[in-house]
């Protein structure tokens, strides 16, 4: 009797814990994608996986005694959208449309409590906007979304109101036609090791679809994929960087001179610039290179003179404070001569060599082994070093933005104060065997951990 109890007794503890490990892999490891959310005609998509990037905060504060006080349910809160009244997904596909704006993307989510979700709408001072059946528009000039309803479904569009038509065609697309993108496209986004995994359709840049891996370090956010680059974009490049500057870019121009971004906009980006661009892309602009060292601050005094009750000259001195860019601005054309002779002609370019159309600093122009070049605000401590050829780079010191700057930034654009607990951002396109590789790394401030940073 005795010998039964014990194997009864093992049984139910071994049932329990068969149990406790479905549950476990269930809730924290099993995944579904629904492939309806996409439509056919996208051009890039973010796959994030919910559940790899929730595992990944909970491991790290199980490692990290320090970080206890959060507490394992504030970060399930995190990534749980139920209290919004949507529904959590295993994967939240992020996609972008062929021939649209770049920062225009797009993700479809269900409806899982109808009252939480309008308290959302309130909450956030959406707008409702009348739609022809059977949809209902939400907007927020706020957060620069506008959303559309179908039933229990919503598509989520960062959008301005003028442009709402691109998301309503969207909506018809998915919820009404049922034109989805193919499945094969997203195999490689699915089931993955990443938090995030970015698919690129093949486009005027690549000889075929790319497919780049993000995933979170302890100090880091990282990303890297090879991209099949087309034989003209594969030419490698010796760039001269600032490692300290603020900001440094540089790319072969060839690569977005047939963009449609750039020639939607021509008109607009005529006016700013002060002359026609197609005038200088006729000359085959190559290499060009951006180097934004930082802000630099310059003091101008201005002295007048007043009189005391005895008539006795008071000097007074007024100092003004203003903050101008220091930077360096070149670009490699087949005869950067006719360019500087061109925008002189154009009086672009003053009898003094200063380029007028800029008004934040005084901007010397030149052109040296047949490179067009503006510089501004240039001082002896930045200088520049070659680097190590490639096809295109970025690098950001965000360390570099003062409190001033970051909130200039923010009131452009919300979204960007998630970089504010960021210090650095490099990406580089290289070119290694014949193969292109995409790298690029995200790092704290201060060496924080990522745990640390989503409280």
């Amino acid at each position: 009797m005795k010998s039964n109890k014990s194997s009864f007794f093992k049984i139910t503890l071994l049932l329990i814990l068969l149990g406790s490990m479905m549950m476990l892999y269930w809730l924290g490891y099993h995944k579904n994608f629904d492939e309806k959310c996409i439509p056919k005609n996208a051009d890039e998509i973010v796959m994030a996986d919910v559940k790899n990037i929730r595992n990944y905060f909970i491991f790290s504060y199980l490692k990290n005694p320090s970080q206890w006080q959060l507490g394992t349910t504030a970060i399930n809160k995190k990534f749980d959208f139920s209290n919004f009244g949507i529904e959590t997904p295993d994967y939240l596909a992020l996609f972008h449309l062929e021939n649209q704006p770049l920062n225009q993307w797009l993700a479809v989510a269900k409806i899982k409590n109808e009252t939480d979700f309008e308290k959302l709408i309130l909450a956030s001072h959406f707008a409702k906007i009348k739609l022809n059946n059977p949809f209902i528009g939400y907007y927020s000039k706020a957060l620069g979304l506008f959303v559309v309803r179908y039933s229990n479904q919503i598509l989520c569009c960062t959008t301005d109101l003028k442009q709402r038509q691109t998301a309503i065609q969207v909506a018809e697309d998915l919820f009404l036609k049922h034109q989805f993108l193919d499945a094969k496209k997203t195999e490689k986004t699915i089931g993955t090791p990443n938090a995030f995994t970015v698919w690129i359709k093949k486009n005027s840049l690549l000889e075929e679809d790319g497919i780049v891996n993000v995933n979170l370090k302890d100090q880091e956010i990282v990303a890297e994929g090879q991209l099949k680059w087309k034989p003209k974009f594969r030419k490698t490049t010796p760039f001269t960087q600032n490692p300290n500057a603020l900001l440094s870019l540089g790319f072969n121009f060839e690569m977005i001179r047939d963009q449609n971004s750039l020639k939607r906009h021509s008109v607009r980006n005529n006016k700013i610039i002060g002359f026609d661009l197609d005038s200088i892309l006729i000359h085959n602009p190559t290499k060009t290179e951006l180097v934004l060292n930082g802000i630099v601050e310059k003091k101008d005094s201005a002295i007048s003179y007043d009189y005391d009750d005895d008539f006795n000259p008071i000097k007074k001195v007024v100092v003004h404070t203003s903050r101008e860019p220091s930077f360096c601005f070149s670009i490699q054309t087949q005869n950067s001569k006719k360019v500087f002779n061109y925008l002189k002609a154009q009086k672009a370019i003053d009898n003094h060599q200063v380029f007028v159309n800029f008004p934040l600093a005084q901007t010397k122009t030149s052109f040296r082994n047949n490179t067009f070049v503006l510089e501004a605000n240039l001082q002896k401590q930045w200088t520049l070093k070659p680097s190590i050829p490639k096809i295109a780079y970025l690098q950001v010191n965000f360390n570099k933005l003062k409190p001033q700057d970051w909130r200039f930034i923010i009131a452009k654009n919300k979204s960007l104060q998630l970089l504010k607990p960021f210090e650095t951002l490099a990406i580089d396109l290289t070119q290694e065997n014949n193969l292109g590789y995409f790298r690029a790394r995200l790092q704290t401030k201060e060496k924080k951990r990522l745990i640390s940073i989503i409280k």
